[in-house]
């Protein structure tokens, strides 16, 4: 059987096998519970403000690169333009705060839903594009969104290119904004809200929904032929991405209590796309670890004076040295060592 013909077999099987499935899921469960539970303890551990802050930045680093990594694993489409949603969700959070004068949580709950809807609206108009028209449409959504920020019309609501500070009320989830400023304090939220995302998007790979998504990306053609919809999943995938990013911007805009013109830019969303490709796409794992890498250089080659020269060559030494990214190439260490891993298929599943 062809690796295509398993993929549409695997799409067409209910989910009725996952019951018998419960007992095998049940120790990693437990593993994933405990190391969420150890993570909250970080900065018990970590004492300097300095280097959590740095964590935490690669934590909204990571949850950007996972919307970017989850759609190119599941559909094969990488999104250029995922500053349109994180900064998106930065704006919309910001101007709900400063010009309806809503407490924190109201702002978080309204910034996700607006931008999962826009997610939702754009994805209808460009999944049906190519790989490249794609990515360019994304990335002209987000350019687009950063001169409708900057201009001059919309300055009293946007700031214009002083962009938004923010001061909101209210607390969120407990903590005021005082405390949000705090990498200390701010920590638990980062944590939980990066493994709650990569849970999601975890558990989504291994649905009925992302073995369809995989085999569109496979043969999409075969696929319709087959009878299914090959419209819907894509656009519920991007949907999906466009609200993993979402997170990514409505913390940072409790963390930082800020909104610039910056968060559409093409280097912000650029960031996420390189440490997507230094971390790899084949789990949801590996754009997180890209993120922290890319953060930890960024700080490294900073000090140096030659950020750019140094960030470049580094990108490029590790795409070039590793082409499955960090994590494929930890994966496939540990494989030498006799380790039994799951093969490429598995890789999907696991997804």
């Amino acid at each position: 059987m062809s690796a295509m013909q398993e993929l549409t077999a695997q799409a067409r099987t209910m989910s009725g096998a996952a019951s018998s499935k419960a007992p095998d899921l049940l120790k990693p469960a437990l593993v994933v519970a405990v190391l969420i539970a150890l993570g909250l303890f970080v900065p018990t551990v970590l004492k300097s403000s300095f280097y959590l802050g740095l964590l935490v930045n690669a934590i909204l680093l990571g949850i950007a690169a996972v919307s970017i990594g989850f759609l190119a694993h599941q559909s094969g489409l990488m999104m250029f333009g995922a500053a349109a949603f994180t900064g998106g969700a930065t704006y919309l959070f910001a101007i709900s705060v400063t010009r309806f004068g809503w407490n924190a949580m109201t702002a978080a709950a309204f910034a996700l839903l607006a931008a999962t809807l826009l997610a939702a609206l754009i994805g209808a108009l460009v999944v049906r594009t190519r790989p490249l028209p794609f990515a360019m449409l994304t990335l002209a959504l987000a350019q687009m969104l950063r001169s409708l920020v900057m201009i001059t019309e919309f300055r009293p609501v946007t700031g214009g290119d002083d962009g938004l500070a923010l001061s909101f009320g209210g607390t969120f989830f407990g903590l005021t904004q005082a405390q949000l400023s705090k990498p200390e304090m701010f920590w638990p939220v980062a944590w939980l809200a990066l493994c709650g995302v990569m849970l999601l998007a975890w558990g989504v790979g291994r649905s009925r929904t992302g073995r369809v998504l995989r085999a569109i990306r496979a043969n999409e053609e075969r696929m319709r032929f087959s009878g299914f919809n090959t419209y819907v999943p894509r656009i519920i995938a991007f949907t999906l991405a466009g609200f993993i990013a979402a997170v990514s911007g409505v913390l940072t805009g409790l963390y930082t209590a800020f909104a610039s013109p910056e968060l559409l830019d093409f280097v912000t969303g650029g960031n996420a796309l390189v440490s997507t490709l230094v971390g790899g796409v084949g789990s949801v794992s590996g754009p997180v670890l890209g993120a922290l890498l890319y953060v930890i250089g960024q700080d490294q080659f900073g000090a140096t004076g030659n950020l750019e020269l140094l960030t470049g060559v580094a990108v490029v030494l590790v795409i070039v040295t590793f082409p499955e990214g960090a994590m494929g190439a930890i994966r496939n260490t540990i494989a030498r060592f006799g380790t039994r891993l799951p093969a490429n298929g598995g890789n999907d599943a696991a997804h």
